[in-house]
């Protein structure tokens, strides 16, 4: 069975516009001498100020990192007062990166293959403003319907060709924060399933309080450190603050033998013929959190039959089957989306 490819549906720039009221801006692409900001680089890491690419302003900061121990610092000439946001229940902290090798582009997959989180699209074009569905590419990349974060390219995508191409080298971030008092709080952030814009970059939020130790300082930041878990390098954008609450939002797309795609939004039953197999995508929407994906294929939502963004399923005998999706907040902090459809085997 050939996967068609589905593409992004909305920008980047929708998820931010949705995500809250910015509460303090940390950095924003200035020169650091002009921000306040003093660059340490720590271990084998390298930190520096670059032109090679911006999200907003005329810089962002250069990260090589070697290793959880070997990166980076930004320290802050004046320490950052977030005491009343590390209380806050809905309070998270936003960085904007780019990761070397995620490249920007039009309508298409990644460099090809299932696995290159790369923009589910394909060679059609959804109509403007349309739900999101178009075309021979699925899921239109210039379509009006929820964001859909990752993506998977396939035979016939150019290589580079679609807003998000390749996935990080690094898989996770260690981020550790220091305050003015001394204090030192960490935590590591999963990178995958972060959600690319056309240019490359990607949104990655982390709520405050799920920071442990935060709270028991003076909430005073005088510098952030940057390490990842292997060589790789990174930029960063922005640092800003911001409020994303609320329980998550999302769903899940099918893809059946034929090539069409449904969802549990529009639908709440699909029949197919016994042998088929399923391709099943979840859709996680307006959320710079990371988030997991997680499938059952019995009546027990709570039994994890598989993992991950997308999962296939083939359903050798005739029956009625509930497939559920639960879409979750790795860090606890905000309650999980959860979506199904009945698959009917005949």
């Amino acid at each position: 069975m050939r996967i068609r490819h589905l593409g992004w549906l909305t920008g980047l720039a929708a998820g931010l516009a949705s995500a809250g009221f910015a509460d303090a801006t940390l950095y924003a692409g200035q020169p650091t001498e002009n921000a306040g900001i003093t660059l340490r680089s720590w271990g084998a890491g390298t930190i520096e100020d670059s032109t090679e690419t911006t999200f907003v302003g005329s810089r962002s900061i250069k990260v090589l990192t070697r290793g959880m121990l070997s990166g980076g610092w930004v320290v802050f000439s004046t320490p950052v007062d977030l005491r009343a946001d590390v209380n806050a229940p809905d309070k998270a902290m936003r960085f904007t990166l780019r990761f070397a090798g995620t490249s920007g582009g039009a309508t298409g997959g990644g460099a090809g293959g299932p696995q290159a989180p790369g923009g589910l699209g394909g060679s059609g074009r959804a109509p403007r403003g349309g739900p999101g569905f178009g075309g021979e590419g699925g899921f239109g990349a210039e379509g009006g319907g929820p964001q859909a974060p990752g993506g998977f390219g396939g035979p016939g995508a150019p290589a580079g060709g679609g807003g998000q191409t390749t996935t990080p080298t690094l898989r996770e971030l260690r981020l550790v924060i220091e305050t003015s008092d001394g204090k030192r709080t960490e935590t590591v952030v999963p990178l995958q399933n972060l959600r690319t814009d056309e240019s490359g970059w990607q949104s990655l939020s982390v709520p405050l309080r799920a920071i442990a130790g935060l709270r028991e300082t003076n909430g005073q930041i005088a510098k952030i450190g940057f390490f990842g878990d292997a060589t790789g390098v990174f930029y960063i954008g922005e640092i800003r603050t911001l409020s994303e609450g609320g329980a998550l939002q999302g769903y899940m797309a099918i893809q059946n033998t034929f090539g069409s795609v449904f969802t549990s939004r529009s639908q709440e039953r699909l029949s197919i013929a016994s042998g088929d197999e399923l391709i099943f995508f979840g859709v996680a929407e307006n959320v710079s959190t990371p988030v997991e994906y997680r499938w059952s294929f019995g009546d027990d939502p709570s039994q994890v039959d598989g993992t991950g963004q997308v999962v296939r399923r083939r359903f050798p005998k005739r029956g009625n089957y509930t497939v559920h999706l639960t879409i979750a907040d790795p860090l606890g902090v905000r309650p999980p989306a959860t979506a199904k459809i009945q698959i009917q085997v005949n």
